[in-house]
C-alpha cells in the first residue's frame, strides 16, 4: 500500500500540488460575497441643501441586486436627522438614517447606506425608482447634497452579482476541470503522440488563456486600449496618419466608458446594448498617432471580419480581443515549431500572464511580439537548416522585416539579426552580401522615414516638446545620459521584473499577487542554464539585445519623461514598463543554447510540467483579476 501511495504522488504529484493551489488561492481571493461598484465620474462643486420638503431624484440600476448606495455629503450638524428612501412608484422599498458614525460635522464625504443589510435589495434593471433624502430636523442651516457635473444627484450603485460560496465554488471546479482536461489530453488521450511536442502544448494553453484573459480584463482596461481600438478603427476605414493635434473622426458611441482607466464589469453590463452609431465625433488620440498604421494590421482585420457580423460595440471589442489573440498565438505557434533550439523557452516566454495579457488586447505589443518572434526563429532555423533559402522564404523574410521595423521603431535594432544567417544559404555569396544589403536598406528606410513622420507628433506629446533638448544633452553629455540610464534601471528593476512577468494588469492598475510571481519565476529561472561558449554569434545576440534596451530607454526618455525645471535636471526616465523587454527575453535566453545549434540530435527539454503549470499560473492570475473588483 505505502509503494502504492508513494508511486502515485510521483506520478501525479504536480498535478495534486496545483488542485491544492487552486483551492487555497481562490479561498483566499474570493472570501466575501463578490461585490462590485459602478465607475462613475467623481463629484463636482455643484450642491443641493437638504430641506425639510425633500430631494427627489429618479434612478435607475443596471443589476438586480443592488447591496448599497453612495452618496455625498455635507453634514451641518450631527443633530441633523436625514431620511433616505427609495420607492418604486408609491411603495416604498427602503427607508434609512444616514448613519451619523461615518461623517464628522461640516465634512463633506461619501456616505454609504447598505440596503436590507448583508443581504441588499431586489430591483429590476432598468426600472426607474425614486430617491428621496429628507431633513427632518427643521434646523435654519441645512445639510448639503453633491451633484454631477450635470447637476443630478451623484450617487454610486454597489451591486452584489454573486455570492462567495458560488463565485469560489465556480472558480475552483471550473479550474480544475480545465487542468484536468489538459492533462489528460497531453498525458492518457489518443492525441498523447501529437500533443508530446511543445508547440502543440502552447497551442492547446493559449487558446484557454486567450479567452480568458479576452474576456475576464474588464472593457479597454489594457494599457491605452480605447485609443488602440479608435487607431484601429481609424485604420480600417482608412485614417492611415492622425492630424498633428492628435484628433481623429470615429463614430460617437466607439467608446461608451466614460473612465476606461477604472472600467469594471458593470460597464460591461450597463453597455451591452450599445450598436455603433452613424454619428461620428472627434477623439484625441496623440499618444496612438506615433504608432504606424502596419502596427495595427491585425487589430484592424479582426474589427473588420466582426463588425460583419454585428454591430453592437462590445462585440466588436470582445470579438476582436480573441481574433487578434488568436491571430497572434498563431504566429508565435508556427516560430516555436520551426525553431531549432529553445523552443521551451519560447513558449514559456510566450505563456508568461503578461505576454498572454498584451495579445489578448488590441494594444499594438501582441502583434510586434509575435513579429520579432517569428522573426528570431526564421533566423535561427536558417543556421541550422542545410537547405538554400527559396524565393517563398526569401518573401516571408522581407515581409517580416518590414514588419518588424514598422510596427515599434524601437526594436528595428533587431532586424540585424539577418546578418547571422550564412550568406551561402542565399544561394551563394554574393546573393547573400545582396540580400542583405537590401535587408538593411529596409529596416533604415521604413524605421527613419516614419521617425520623421512621427517627430511632428512629439510636441504634443508628455515630454516630446523638448525632444529636440533632449537629444542635444545625449549628444554632448553621454556619460550623463548613461548615468542616468543606470540609475533609474537599477532604482526600478525589481518593479520591471514583475511588470515583465505578471503585471499589475490592466490599466497598470490591478495588482496581482506576489506570489505568483515568485512561482512564475521559478518555472522560469528553470530554463536559464548557462552552459554556452561566448561565440561571436552569440556576442553580436548580446549586443544587439543591449542596443534595445537602450533604445527603449532613449525613446521614453525624449518621448515621455517631463523636463519641467530643464532638461539639465531630469535625473530618471520616466515611462519605461518591464512588458517592454518582453521580446528581448527570449532572444536572450536561447543565446544560451546556440552553441548547441550544430549538434546532430538537438535535445528539447519536453516537459510537459512546465506548460502546466504556467497554465495554473495564469488561471489563477484570472482569479486575481476578477477578485480585484470585488468590495
Amino acid at each position: 500500500m505505502r509503494k502504492i501511495v508513494i508511486g502515485t504522488l510521483r506520478k501525479y504529484g504536480l498535478f495534486f500540488l496545483l488542485v491544492i493551489g487552486i483551492i487555497s488561492f481562490n479561498s483566499y481571493i474570493f472570501k466575501g460575497d463578490y461585490r462590485i461598484s459602478e465607475n462613475i465620474d467623481g463629484v463636482s462643486n455643484y450642491t443641493r441643501a437638504i430641506s425639510n420638503t425633500g430631494i427627489k431624484e429618479n434612478i435607475k440600476f443596471d443589476s438586480t441586486d443592488v447591496y448599497s448606495l453612495g452618496i455625498w455629503l455635507k453634514i451641518s450638524s450631527v443633530e441633523d436627522d436625514i431620511k433616505v428612501k427609495l420607492l418604486d412608484g408609491s411603495k416604498e422599498i427602503y427607508s434609512g438614517d444616514i448613519p451619523k458614525s461615518d461623517v464628522k460635522e461640516g465634512e463633506a464625504k461619501e456616505v454609504t447606506l447598505k440596503l436590507n443589510g448583508e443581504k441588499g435589495l431586489k430591483v429590476k434593471k432598468n426600472k426607474t425608482y425614486t430617491l428621496t433624502i429628507k431633513d427632518n430636523s427643521k434646523r435654519k442651516s441645512s445639510s448639503l447634497v453633491y451633484l454631477n457635473r450635470q447637476r443630478k444627484l451623484w450617487h454610486r450603485t454597489t451591486y452584489k452579482l454573486l455570492d462567495s460560496k458560488t463565485i469560489r465554488s465556480t472558480a475552483i471546479l471550473f479550474e480544475i476541470a480545465v487542468l484536468s482536461l489538459l492533462v489528460y489530453l497531453i498525458r492518457f488521450s489518443q492525441y498523447q503522440k501529437r500533443l508530446s511536442k511543445f508547440e502543440n502544448q502552447f497551442l492547446l494553453v493559449s487558446v484557454f488563456l486567450i479567452i480568458g484573459y479576452a474576456l475576464f480584463i474588464p472593457i479597454y482596461r489594457a494599457p491605452d486600449e480605447w485609443m488602440h481600438f479608435a487607431r484601429a478603427y481609424g485604420v480600417l476605414h482608412g485614417i492611415f496618419l492622425i492630424d498633428t493635434s492628435g484628433n481623429i473622426n470615429i463614430p460617437s458611441n466607439l467608446i461608451p466608458v466614460t473612465n476606461t482607466v477604472n472600467s469594471n464589469y458593470i460597464d460591461t453590463i450597463k453597455n451591452l446594448h450599445v450598436i455603433l452609431s452613424s454619428q461620428i465625433s472627434s477623439t484625441n488620440i496623440i499618444n496612438m498617432a506615433l504608432y504606424t498604421p502596419q502596427s495595427y494590421v491585425l487589430q484592424s482585420l479582426s474589427i473588420g471580419i466582426i463588425s460583419i457580423i454585428t454591430k453592437n460595440v462590445l462585440l466588436i471589442f470582445y470579438g476582436s480581443r480573441v481574433l487578434v489573440g488568436m491571430l497572434c498565438t498563431l504566429i508565435i505557434y508556427y516560430s516555436i515549431k520551426y525553431i531549432p533550439i529553445g523552443k521551451e523557452i519560447l513558449a514559456i516566454c510566450s505563456l508568461l500572464p503578461m505576454n498572454v495579457a498584451e495579445r489578448a488586447s488590441l494594444s499594438a505589443d501582441g502583434f510586434t511580439y509575435a513579429v520579432i518572434i517569428a522573426f528570431f526563429s526564421f533566423v535561427i532555423y536558417y543556421l541550422k537548416n542545410k537547405n538554400n533559402m527559396t524565393n517563398r522564404m526569401r518573401v516571408l523574410m522581407y515581409m517580416l522585416l518590414f514588419f518588424l521595423a514598422s510596427c515599434k521603431v524601437i526594436y528595428f535594432i533587431l532586424g540585424f539579426l539577418i546578418l547571422l544567417i550564412p550568406n551561402e544559404k542565399f544561394g551563394s555569396k554574393l546573393k547573400g552580401i545582396w540580400n542583405k544589403l537590401v535587408s538593411m536598406i529596409i529596416l533604415m528606410v521604413v524605421s527613419v522615414g516614419w521617425l520623421r513622420i512621427a517627430s511632428r507628433y512629439l510636441v504634443n506629446t508628455n515630454g516630446g516638446s523638448s525632444s529636440s533638448e533632449k537629444v542635444e544633452f545625449i549628444l554632448k553629455h553621454p556619460f550623463n545620459y548613461i548615468e542616468i540610464m543606470n540609475s533609474t534601471f537599477w532604482k526600478n528593476i525589481f518593479v520591471y521584473i514583475e511588470q515583465m512577468i505578471v503585471g499589475p494588469l490592466g490599466a497598470l492598475n490591478i495588482e496581482i499577487n506576489s506570489g505568483l510571481l515568485i512561482i512564475a519565476l521559478v518555472v522560469l529561472v528553470k530554463y536559464c542554464v548557462f552552459d554556452f561558449k561566448l561565440t561571436p554569434r552569440v556576442l553580436f545576440i548580446w549586443i544587439l539585445c543591449l542596443a534595445n534596451v537602450l533604445l527603449i530607454y532613449t525613446s521614453l526618455y525624449v518621448q515621455w519623461t517631463p523636463a519641467i525645471n530643464g532638461v539639465s535636471q531630469i535625473t530618471e526616465i520616466i515611462g519605461i514598463q518591464g512588458r517592454y523587454f518582453l521580446p528581448v527575453l527570449p532572444i536572450m535566453m536561447i543565446s544560451f543554447q546556440l552553441n548547441k545549434i550544430n549538434n546532430k540530435c538537438v535535445g528539447v527539454i519536453n516537459d510537459w510540467r512546465s506548460i502546466i503549470s504556467l497554465l495554473v499560473i495564469n488561471m489563477l492570475v484570472l482569479s486575481n483579476v476578477i477578485g480585484f473588483f470585488a468590495i
